[in-house]
């Protein structure tokens, strides 16, 4: 992964620091409309250097500072920070991590980082370059720039171009050379306009030096006087101003004191008021206990309704009850009758019962033996289905695997920029003799891989090439393209030698490096070079064993990748066993393997399934027609056992009412002395309760009383504070008064210090004099009329002599020395603006060829991406003036499906925004970026393309790393990985994190 971590705080709706780690191929960011989402697009595109606040969706800078909620208060500034991973040294920067941090003042102040030192915006900008990252980038793509690449105008859609085509740092240097030529140009014209001056200077010099010397001579005398004059005024401006700071600090002492008492007064007030809220909890306490109290004698009166009605209840039951003794001896002999003819029922049905209890039987066997067979059959076949899904899973894991091996290896991932592009340009056909990094010209088996990676270092990367000529081509294409530094290995001259003498006797020794590795004979000198002196030893502790017995002079390296140097140093630590190149060859044959074998399993496993549902739906249909017999036989008992059992509750009832009805005579006769009794008892308890209420009504009345007493005494308090804040208002005045007068001081101390000051500035102004220099030159001034009339003469006589030249003397000495001097320059200058014309003549031819030879890539790709999203049509880019592709614009033409070829702006809302992203993806198949952040670009799209999108951004992740932020379902389901935005504090960005990867495998699990 690339981008590896953003931290925001004080940025827009982020008020609290939030940290966002992106560790998988796709990130989505959901949320609500205004849940603070796009947000942290507009924190990523601050970082890197965005100056446009409309870009960022505001009206000045400081609006991306939080500004504060309800609860909030704001902040003082923003700072962003993002983390990238540069140990593929995509940047020009020698560190493996790459930090960005913005901050911003509320006062305009900015700061900029690269890992914690400060730095300029240019070098941010410098740093983003050509990488498609920056302001000016297509990294992140907005909610508006979506569209905008469509609908602009021809010639607007530039810069995203330019950037893809990697001439953005030639259009830079272009563009610096300009500034030097015409910076060259004007110091040309303005040395030619120094040299005709120089000419006409030298006649009048010799008279001008003479009045010049006369001059100074005036001008010195001058200068003494007025100082001195000067300074008398000065001294008695400060005897003065003692006066005026005596009465000032007077004035401050006496406020400062009113200050004092003012505060005093308003302490004494919130005394007052703190006493009055807590009389106010005493009433309210009270009110409490009056409410328990009030429901408590509510709840004692019901329990006295209660009793009353019991009583009355009583009474009517024994009435009752008597009346019923009657009646009961005739009932006794009607259900004496009815028991007989229920046993005679109950009998029959056994009979039948016990028929239908042997079919039963003999069902539930045959039914058994079914649902046996029919789990055996189930396990096998869900057996089967879970084998076949996790050969399918497995497969389709291993064939992802194989596929970006497969494109990390084309693309030469792992390898710095400049191999890189000498291995394009070497399959291109532009660079000879080029046979590829030396990582890629050998194998080594998984046990020494990381071994051999350990001892090869950073030679891995270096280049064989056929001979020196053509190792020179690369370097002069690698200056040219401004793409950094490789090392070649020329074939016709390097030369190695292999070790002689090997420790073969030693336990640890694996064997020497060179001899531990494959490769085409053809190479024998190149890794007699960089593996022919070095050994492999099974551990540090082998290493360091053979290392002494043969004095430190071997280099060793041990199979978990730790390095003995040949002077006995030590390089080692923890490695990623499956980092390196080697590593990533010897995966790949072994997941070629595995899916070989995976084919022939999962075809093994689809016969065997198959046969197990043929066998399973068998047993269903036998299983199925016992279960109706089953069901029919269970119908018949379960009414015959019916009938039983009404018969039999009948007969039961009807002895148990013959038995109550036999003694129900006397028991009811013994109820009617217990309802007396009862009668009795609930009387005693009504004179019980009504005694409780009247206790609970004397405890109401005093509740009140206290109520009463408490708000006598809050309203004495409020009398008291209202008092104290009169005082309060009545000091508050006086301060008023105090701060007038201390103003009135004020001002006129100001004043005598601008007067003090306008005197010390003519000193400075005139003669650029401190008042320390001006009282060492300072003369006693015994008369200042006579003083200032001297002055005046003085002035007088230097104004007759007009204006001196008083360099004459010296100019005319030099004038001839510099007219030579001056007359090189010229040369000099007209040299140097002859190179630059030509300099910006190679940079523009360069940029022609590289931003053509890319347009027409991105042409290629743009073509195929619009296909494979639109599912047909065509489509194409073309330059407006072919003459002029620096400058000209450029035409977007497409051809939906089914749809006749017109004008990209008769296209729909939602087809324009899918032609953009098939625009952008041809941009970052030809050049990737290291991330790139999409807001909610494909919110015009319908279902199906949002899912053909979300399906070309996974197959794309493997060169670029997406963070998305979406509301779409088909964009979610394809992310690695959500990020919640949530606002549960109003006006705060709150974020929540779930890993769907690991969510997926607790589900599985």
């Amino acid at each position: 992964m690339y981008l590896k971590a953003l931290e925001i705080q004080g940025f827009k709706s982020f008020a609290d620091k939030t940290r966002l780690t992106f560790e998988k191929d796709i990130t989505a960011i959901v949320g609500p409309n205004g849940s603070g989402k796009s947000n942290i697009s507009d924190a990523i595109l601050w970082v890197m250097g965005e100056q446009r606040s409309k870009a960022l969706r505001g009206a000045k800078m400081e609006d991306v500072i939080f500004g504060g909620t309800e609860k909030r208060g704001a902040m003082g500034y923003a700072q962003v920070s993002l983390i990238i991973d540069n140990s593929a040294h995509i940047f020009d920067y020698d560190s493996s991590e790459i930090m960005l941090t913005r901050r911003y003042y509320r006062s305009g102040d900015s700061e900029y980082y690269i890992n914690r030192e400060s730095v300029r915006l240019k070098d941010i900008n410098n740093l983003l370059m050509d990488t498609g990252l920056g302001r000016d980038g297509y990294s992140i793509i907005g909610q508006g720039k979506i569209a905008d690449i469509v609908s602009n105008k021809s010639t607007d859609r530039r810069e995203v171009f330019e950037e893809a085509a990697g001439i953005s740092r030639f259009r830079y240097r272009k563009e610096e050379a300009e500034r030097k030529l015409e910076r060259t140009e004007d110091n040309l014209l303005r040395v030619n306009d120094k040299i005709e001056e120089l000419e006409m200077q030298v006649g009048p010099l010799k008279k001008q030096s003479e009045i010049a010397k006369r001059f100074l001579v005036l001008r010195d005398e001058l200068k003494v006087k007025e100082v001195s004059l000067w300074m008398e005024s000065l001294e008695k401006l400060r005897t003065q101003a003692e006066g005026i700071n005596q009465e000032y600090e007077q004035a401050k002492k006496s406020l400062e004191k009113a200050k004092e008492e003012l505060n005093a007064l308003y302490a004494s007030s919130d005394s007052i008021s703190e006493r009055m809220r807590r009389k106010d909890v005493e009433s309210e306490q009270a009110r409490e206990r009056l409410s328990k109290t009030e429901a408590e004698a509510s709840e004692c009166e019901a329990k006295t309704a209660v009793i009353k009605a019991n009583i009355e209840s009583n009474i009517k039951n024994k009435e009752r009850m008597l009346s019923d003794i009657a009646e009961q001896e005739n009932r006794v002999l009607e259900i004496k009758k009815s028991i007989a003819q229920g046993e005679a029922q109950i009998k029959a049905a056994d009979e039948e019962l016990e028929k239908l209890a042997q079919l039963t039987k003999e069902n539930e066997n045959v039914l058994q033996g079914c649902k046996m067979k029919m789990g055996s059959r189930e396990e096998i076949l869900k057996n089967l289905n879970d084998r076949a899904t996790s050969i399918h899973i497995e497969g389709r894991s291993t064939e992802s695997r194989i596929n970006m091996l497969q494109e990390m290896e084309k693309d030469y991932e792992g390898y710095s920029k400049a191999v890189k592009l000498v291995m394009r340009e070497a399959e291109h056909g532009n660079l000879r003799g080029v046979h590829g990094p030396v990582a890629n010209l050998l194998r080594a088996n998984d046990q020494c891989a990381l071994a051999i990676e350990t001892a090869l270092g950073a030679s891995a990367q270096k280049i064989v090439v056929d001979s020196q000529n053509d190792g020179k081509a690369a370097i002069e294409l690698l200056k040219r393209r401004d793409c950094g530094r490789a090392t070649f290995m020329p074939m016709d001259v390097i030369r190695g030698d292999s070790l002689k003498t090997l420790p073969n006797k030693d336990p640890g020794f694996v064997g020497l490096a060179m001899d531990l590795v494959q490769f085409e004979p053809q190479y024998t000198g190149i890794f007699a070079n960089l593996l022919g002196r070095t050994i492999v030893a099974e551990s540090l502790s082998d290493a360091v064993r053979i290392s002494r017995a043969n004095g430190n002079r071997l280099r060793i390296v041990t199979l978990d990748g730790q390095l003995m140097n040949a002077d006995g140093s030590m390089t080692g630590g923890s490695a990623a066993k499956t980092s390196g190149v080697l590593s990533r060859a010897n995966e790949l044959q072994k997941l070629k393997t595995k899916r070989a074998h995976l084919e022939e399993d999962e075809k093994r496993c689809a016969d065997e399934l198959s046969k197990a549902k043929s066998g399973l739906a068998a047993i269903k249909y036998q299983l199925d027609m016992a279960m109706e017999e089953a069901a029919e036989l269970k119908s018949k008992s379960s009414s015959f056992e019916a009938e039983k059992k009404t018969t039999e509750n009948s007969i039961r009832q009807l002895n148990a009412l013959l038995s109550g009805l036999s003694g129900d005579s006397e028991s009811r006769r013994r109820a009617v002395e217990a309802a007396d009794n009862q009668i009795e008892s609930f009387r005693k308890r009504l004179s019980d309760e009504e005694s409780r209420l009247s206790g609970i009504n004397d405890r109401v009345s005093k509740i009140k009383e206290e109520i009463a007493e408490i708000s006598r005494s809050r309203m004495e308090l409020e009398g008291r504070r209202g008092k104290t804040q009169k005082d309060a208002q009545a000091r508050n005045a006086d301060i008023l008064d105090m701060e007038r007068m201390s103003a009135r001081i004020e001002q006129k101390k100001l004043a005598s210090e601008m007067e003090e000051k306008q005197l010390l500035d003519k000193l400075w102004d005139n003669y650029e004099l401190s008042h320390s220099a001006a009282e060492a030159i300072r003369e006693p001034v015994e008369n200042i009329q006579k003083a200032n009339k001297h002055i005046g003469e003085l002035r007088r006589e230097i104004n007759s002599l007009g204006t001196p030249n008083l360099g004459a003397i010296e100019e005319f000495k030099r004038v001839n020395e510099r007219y030579e001097f001056l007359s090189e320059q010229r040369a000099d200058v007209e040299k140097a603006k002859k190179e630059l014309l030509g300099i910006i003549s190679d940079i523009t031819g360069e940029m022609e060829q590289v931003f053509t030879d890319r347009f027409k890539e991105i042409d290629r790709c743009f073509r195929q991406t619009f296909l494979e999203l639109f599912g047909g049509g065509k489509a194409a880019l073309v330059l407006e003036d072919e003459n002029n592709v620096l400058d000209c614009g450029i035409e977007i033409k497409v051809q939906p499906p089914g749809k006749a070829l017109s004008n990209i702006s008769l296209l729909s809302g939602g087809e324009m925004a899918f032609v953009a992203i098939a625009l952008y993806f041809a941009i970052l198949k030809v050049r990737p970026t290291p991330f790139c952040v999409m807001d909610e670009i494909e919110a015009a799209l319908d279902e199906a393309n949002v899912n053909r999108y979300a399906e070309y951004m996974r197959r794309m992740s493997d060169k670029t790393q997406f963070l998305v932020i979406t509301h779409r379902r088909g964009t979610m389901e394809e992310a690695d990985m959500l990020y919640g935005v949530t606002m549960q504090e109003k006006g705060v960005s709150t974020v929540i994190e779930l890993d769907l990867e690991s969510a997926q495998k607790t589900i599985e699990e």
